[in-house]
């Protein structure tokens, strides 16, 4: 019982998710290394889907899914370098007709996952058999703030200028954008099913946001009366070219560990440039460049496998 391809994914595009039982590790045998920092009670994220670690008798249980529903059922043994993905149950036993036991993540049983603080930030890097890094799990501690902040940097931040010139500018680490309306500053992210969305409101105003190559496009939309989680185009689109030379955020891929929904708010143009930026780094490549580009060609591959 498991679920693949849960990394390729824009934040405003609506994943249905298999609701599964909770977690609880089952018999491993394998002694913990001592040097292994203690992730109990820690909740990690990639920023759209999360689980939080609880120990156990041999490990770690570990158990979430996205703030719409749950899904993930997993847990983490360690071992000499790290932890290992096994099987986990609903702590029930086995005779109980209730009890559940399986694999429910991104990836397959027996990846390495292994704890780092890379540019400040705590994370847990996944590893497939290969030996390639497939996933990235920060810690956090607030989910809700987690996702608005990566819409907010990510998917909407930069310079641009609007047909007639006007400059608008999306901040970076706070909801705030300049140029847009004449009677609002600062929008708010609206959820769809729970999850924050790539739509915002200002003021009088709703817009849904799309990331192009130039900059953003800006489709103005309302919402629906029968149902709070659907909005409908209202007019023409807004496009918004970006100021050359501005930052587009694609810079981070040298100076951040990139989890898979940020990497998912760029285009598919962008995506390629950053990857033949690190390309070109050869064997000077720094851990950080080495886990984004093995995270970006697994993107890519998702996204291939699901056309």
């Amino acid at each position: 019982m498991k679920m693949k391809n849960m990394k390729k994914r824009t934040i405003w595009a609506f994943l249905t998710i298999i609701v599964m039982g909770l977690v609880s590790c089952q018999n491993q045998g394998n002694k913990e290394n001592k040097e292994n920092t203690d992730i109990a009670g820690k909740t990690w994220t990639d920023g759209l889907y999360f689980f939080t670690s609880t120990k156990c008798d041999n490990g770690y249980n570990c158990e979430g899914g996205s703030v719409h529903e749950g899904g993930i059922m997993f847990a983490l043994i360690p071992t000499e370098e790290g932890f290992v993905a096994a099987k986990g149950n609903n702590g029930l036993e086995k005779n109980d007709s209730n009890y559940v036991e399986g694999y429910s993540f991104s990836g397959e049983e027996g990846d390495k996952f292994l704890q780092k603080v890379l540019n400040d930030k705590a994370m847990l890097i996944q590893y497939d058999k290969s030996g390639k890094a497939v996933g990235v799990y920060v810690e956090t501690n607030d989910i809700m703030q987690t996702m608005y902040s990566d819409l907010q940097r990510f998917a909407f931040s930069g310079e641009y200028t609007k047909e007639d010139g006007t400059k608008v500018v999306f901040s970076a680490d706070k909801p705030e954008v300049t140029g847009l309306s004449v009677d609002a500053t600062t929008y708010a992210i609206q959820s769809i099913f729970e999850i924050p969305s790539g739509l915002f409101t200002l003021g009088k105003e709703a817009y849904s946001v799309e990331r192009t190559d130039e900059g953003l496009k800006l489709q103005p939309v309302t919402q629906s009366k029968e149902d709070t989680d659907l909005w409908e185009d209202t007019g023409k689109a807004l496009v918004l070219k970006r100021v050359a030379g501005s930052d587009d955020q694609t810079g981070t891929v040298s100076t951040d560990v990139l989890t898979s929904t940020q990497i998912g708010f760029f285009t598919k143009g962008e995506r390629q440039k950053m990857l033949e930026s690190l390309k070109a780094k050869g064997e000077k490549a720094s851990e950080i460049e080495t886990i984004n580009l093995q995270m970006l060609e697994s993107f890519d591959a998702d996204e291939e496998d699901e056309e």
